[in-house]
This record gives C-alpha cells, sequence and structure tokens, in this order.
C-alpha cells in the first residue's frame, strides 16, 4: 500500500487534476471515511467497548493505507507549503511511523517480554525502594476503588468513560502509574523509542484529525476565502469570504 501511496505522490502532478477538481473531491470523501475507522478503533479500544481488537487494529491499518492512498490523490498536486499541505505532511508521517512500529518495534516488543523478567535496568533495578514502591501502590489501589472498585489494580488503566466522568481522578492514577513505571526502570527496559513512539503517534494523530476538520470546514463553508479571486472548482456549502 505505501508503494501505491509513492506512485500516487510521483504521478499525481502529471494527471492535471487539481483538489478541488471532481474526481479529486470524490478522492477525497472516500478517504475521508475510510480514515474514520482508526478513529472509531481508538475511541473503542479507550472505552472498552471493543469486543474484537484484533479486527479493529487490523481495520485500522487496512482503513488508514487506503484512505491515505486517496488523500494522497486529492492533494498531492496541491501546495505542500500550506495548511492543508501541513496536514497531509502529518498524514504521511502517521502512515510511516505507523508501518516502522508494526514491523519493527513490535518485534522488539516480543523480544522485551519473551526475555527473562529480572534483565537489567527492566524490573530489578539496584537503586529500586521496595518501600517507596509499596506506598505508591497502595495509593494506586486506594483511588482506584474511587474509579471503578471492581477493576484488578495490576491491569487497570483509564480509559475513555474513566476520563470523561472523573478526569481529575483518571489524571492522578495515570501520574502514579507513569511514577512506578519510573521506578520499576519499565521504560528504561523498553528503551526510548518504545517507552514515546505510541505517544508520538497519538500526538501526531490528534494533530491530523484537527487540521483535517478545519480543512473540511474551511473549504465547505469558507470556499471564497479559500479561492480568492479564482473560481470555485469542488462543491461547497457556503462561499463565505468572497
Amino acid at each position: 500500500m505505501l508503494f501505491i501511496a509513492a506512485v500516487v505522490i510521483t504521478l499525481s502532478p502529471l494527471l492535471q487534476h487539481r483538489p478541488g477538481s471532481p474526481t479529486a473531491q470524490w478522492a477525497a470523501a472516500i478517504g475521508v471515511l475510510a480514515l474514520l475507522a482508526p478513529m472509531i478503533f481508538s475511541l473503542l479500544k479507550r472505552s472498552g467497548l471493543s469486543a474484537s481488537p484484533p479486527f479493529w487494529f487490523a481495520a485500522h491499518v487496512l482503513s488508514a493505507m487506503l484512505g491515505g492512498t486517496f488523500i494522497l490523490y486529492h492533494a498531492a498536486a496541491g501546495d505542500w507549503f500550506s495548511p492543508p499541505g501541513v496536514v497531509l505532511i502529518i498524514m504521511l508521517f502517521l502512515l510511516i511511523q505507523g508501518v516502522y512500529l508494526r514491523v519493527s518495534v513490535s518485534s522488539q516488543f516480543s523480544r522485551l517480554f519473551a526475555r527473562t523478567s529480572i534483565a537489567p535496568g527492566f524490573s530489578r533495578p539496584e537503586s529500586l525502594d521496595k518501600a517507596k514502591l509499596q506506598v505508591l501502590i497502595e495509593s494506586k489501589q486506594k483511588l482506584l476503588q474511587k474509579l471503578d472498585a471492581n477493576a484488578d489494580e495490576a491491569l487497570f488503566s483509564p480509559n475513555l468513560r474513566h476520563w470523561l466522568r472523573h478526569p481529575l481522578l483518571s489524571l492522578r492514577y495515570q501520574r502514579l502509574v507513569s511514577m512506578e513505571a519510573d521506578m520499576v526502570g519499565a521504560r528504561q527496559g523498553a528503551g526510548l523509542l518504545l517507552a514515546w513512539s505510541r505517544r508520538l503517534h497519538m500526538l501526531a494523530a490528534l494533530l491530523f484529525y484537527l487540521g483535517l476538520i478545519a480543512h473540511v470546514i474551511v473549504v465547505l463553508f469558507f470556499a471564497g476565502y479559500v479561492a480568492g479571486d479564482a473560481e470555485i472548482t469542488w462543491w461547497y456549502i457556503t462561499d463565505w469570504g468572497r
């Protein structure tokens, strides 16, 4: 799929279409619909409503590739040095990073959890203060009783429901989780790449969807502003900005 995307980028300037042409608009619509799947996957995963996480993860990967290809066809022949171009670059970063995480980083996770748990810097750092760690775990357990009394502290992670109902408690709990990970050396054992790549992916995804929503609103409702003195060649709702 990345090969197809690369071909689209290469050939788009030769196709003599603009992002506002009919075919490019259809490509954009299909691409946006396909890119809803990764967002739905993220919401289901964090809300605890997903009955089949592997299925939604597969849908996330395939729809991201498909949607990204259609969006590239829509926008690749346009101006990359513009606000929509920045959104396009973020999308490309997400696609490339997602493939890298799936192929490379996942194998590193497999090796990490396959080896002994007493590997240096992973679960038994020499400077571990067991008494302090016990106090931290007890604090997590007390806080968990307020968040979700039926949850298991060893397996619990705040999901979307907890963040919406108890944002401050969820933030406090997540802070304790982060402190615990630092104490036991989990991030050190996993490495900086494994520790921060997922957060970077989520941040980039948030920026992409915000930029995508802003772009759709502007071209549909402020078509006059986007077109400037030129003719509006795409379907729009209002031409505010004329």
